[in-house]
């Protein structure tokens, strides 16, 4: 089917060559039987006829969720059941033409939706097993949301909130977070600094707290922040001239938490795809691609994610193409997933099932428009060489 390419090898890109942990060092030394080069192989499914700021989860069971902007119902929100043969997608309009949407799921697998709009304040949505819940927050920005937004749901079933709050006055533009407690969602801004979080990622980490990897795009400034149940901590990761001459950084980040608790942050440079990650107090950076962004603030897209080996997969775009880059254990690999066409704009987005190990990929289509999920299951072979850096692996 058109739009994918279903035989393209890898690209492979050595990266800036690190050093293994002890343990990890032992184990790839002692058993080299453990390393392995592998290969993802992608089939492609069409969800709708258009699609928009795509967001993708999959549930405990395998089902896969994903929310969308389609060009004449507004917000949409698709379901694929594990176990059809062929698979199938269901839809269902939830009104608004949408900027942006994430999705995120509940302790019962249940979805819950944010979303930005072109003429409406931020809404967000919740599925609680018989019937969808709207409500809208901030009112006061209005038509102004129409950048990230992003939910997540804590074990208690409470849902946090992050956006990028914009007014008529540039000098304001923040990121602001809010919780929903009995029903009334206390709101506040994260972030002070010049324009900040326009482009910006939320998770929880393994303790139930909210984390935001987020750009202070004036500054130059990617940055993280963890609440501590109390606070937010904030650390700037990566800055303007401290790995190369690019001007802006922190476009479009997405961030993950390895096995040991450590994060991990994927974010576009003006040149460059990168990756930082935390070890003890300090940060680390590499250079997983060299890009060129659209220059569209539509086009700033990754997802980052582990698989169940505990090594990293990123979506991401390149003029147009929408990628895949994975590590090995040894190095990154890039695939194109689809290529570029007459609009730039991809809006990809990429989930995981752990369970059996099997990547979605949604993006639209640069031919026809319309929204498409590639389904990406791994090949491998033996290798008998030991890996040599442990940046993508957790």
């Amino acid at each position: 089917m058109y739009g994918l390419n279903l035989d393209v090898q890898p690209r492979m890109r050595r990266i800036r060559a690190g050093f293994f942990g002890a343990l990890v060092s032992c184990l790839f030394f002692l058993f080299p039987g453990l390393a392995t080069a592998q290969n993802w192989v992608w089939t492609n499914e069409v969800v709708d006829t258009s699609g928009r700021g795509m967001s993708l989860a999959v549930d405990d069971a395998g089902n896969v969720h994903i929310s969308y902007g389609e060009e004449k119902a507004g917000l949409k929100y698709g379901f694929r059941q594990v176990g059809l043969n062929p698979a199938k997608w269901f839809t269902l309009a939830l009104g608004g033409g949408v900027s942006y949407s994430h999705i995120a799921l509940d302790g019962s697998g249940n979805p819950a939706i944010c979303a930005t709009y072109l003429t409406l304040p931020m809404r967000y949505f919740h599925f609680d097993g018989k019937r969808w819940d709207k409500q809208e927050i901030a009112p006061e920005d209005n038509t102004s949301v129409q950048a990230a937004c992003s939910v997540v749901i804590t074990a208690n079933g409470t849902p946090h909130v992050s956006w990028y709050h914009l007014t008529g006055a540039i000098n304001y533009a923040h990121i602001r977070v809010a919780e929903l407690q009995n029903g009334a969602w206390l709101m506040r801004t994260l972030d002070f600094d010049v324009q900040t979080g326009k482009w910006h990622a939320m998770v929880l980490d393994a303790q139930g707290n909210p984390c935001i990897s987020y750009d202070a795009f004036v500054k130059g400034l990617l940055k993280f922040a963890r609440w501590d149940g109390k606070k937010w901590n904030i650390r700037v990761v990566d800055s303007r001239g401290l790995h190369g001459p690019d001007y802006s950084l922190g476009m479009g980040s997405s961030l993950a938490f390895d096995a040991h608790g450590n994060v991990h942050i994927v974010y576009y440079s003006d040149t460059e795809m990168r990756h930082a990650w935390q070890t003890g107090d300090t940060w680390k950076e590499e250079v997983i691609d060299n890009i060129t962004p659209s220059g569209s603030s539509y086009d700033y897209r990754s997802s980052l994610v582990f698989d169940k080996d505990g090594l990293l997969h990123l979506s991401y775009e390149d003029s147009g193409i929408a990628k895949h880059a994975f590590f090995d254990g040894k190095e990154w690999h890039v695939q194109v997933i689809a290529p570029s066409g007459a609009s730039a704009s991809r809006f990809s987005s990429m989930a995981i099932d752990h369970n059996q190990n099997i990547l979605y990929y949604a993006y639209r289509d640069a031919v026809d428009g319309s929204l498409r999920v590639a389904v990406g299951h791994k090949t491998e072979t033996q290798q008998t060489a030991a890996s040599d850096k442990p940046q993508g692996k957790n």
